[in-house]
């Protein structure tokens, strides 16, 4: 367990130390858009290529394709990923 976090933690601060947040409002907005691309968009290599969220709801990308593949990008591109809706 404490390798996960200490993953999530570090992704977060590498990230973080290349993105300039003017006040807490904008920390917790960019604290919120990381959440959404770690646990959604990005895929976990310990996880065989699927994101948190496919893993917890056991969706299989390779057997099941989405019904719509979206490309995002925040943080002024340090943030990129395809968001796939099933």
């Amino acid at each position: 367990m404490n390798g996960r976090v200490e993953k999530l933690f570090g992704t977060l601060k590498e990230r973080l130390n290349r993105l300039a947040v003017n006040d807490f409002s904008g920390l917790e907005v960019a604290v919120s858009e990381f959440r959404v691309w770690y646990n959604l968009l990005r895929p976990h290599q310990h996880l065989g290529g699927r994101t948190p969220f496919e893993a917890w709801h056991k969706i299989d990308p390779y057997r099941r394709p989405p019904k719509d593949v979206q490309f995002c990008t925040v943080w002024d591109g340090l943030l990129t990923g395809y968001y796939l809706r099933y």
